[in-house]
């Protein structure tokens, strides 16, 4: 596997750098060539809570969204925000353990980005997976 690392956003609530944005969780980003995807590698701590011990919905949508958001970024360096997401959650993501989020870009039409990402736990089980619509920034 080749992996090339990622700048991020240092705002960003995913990616971000904690000198800019306390709140980020400030995970790294990589391109992984081989797969053609980005790959987000995360172990969850106790702030990540829903339920006790789960990682909350919405922070895994938002490391989908990165994923997503990343893979058209290695391509093209414009913005493009999110227009449609569309998430279905498979398994529960545990606190303390890895997990990797693989985010693909399957098409641009014009101004548009169709995207899918997934998060896998480390015995390749689809813990979550997600697709969305990116429209280009005007």
């Amino acid at each position: 596997m080749t992996l090339k690392a990622l700048p991020g956003t240092a705002s960003c609530f995913v990616c971000g750098d904690k000198k800019v944005n306390a709140r980020t969780l400030e995970l790294n980003i990589y391109w992984d060539e081989e797969a053609k995807c980005s790959l987000i590698s995360f172990v969850p701590n106790d702030t990540w809570c829903g339920y006790e011990g789960v990682v909350h919905g919405g922070i895994l949508a938002a490391i989908l969204d990165d994923a997503m958001a990343w893979a058209i970024k290695n391509f093209d360096e414009e913005t493009y925000l999110t227009a449609k997401l569309t998430i279905a959650f498979k398994r529960a993501v545990m606190l303390r353990k890895r997990y990797n989020a693989r985010g693909f870009l399957l098409r641009k039409e014009t101004r548009r980005a169709y995207t899918s990402a997934v998060i896998e736990d480390q015995e390749g089980n689809v813990c979550a997976e997600g697709n969305a619509i990116f429209v280009r920034a005007k």
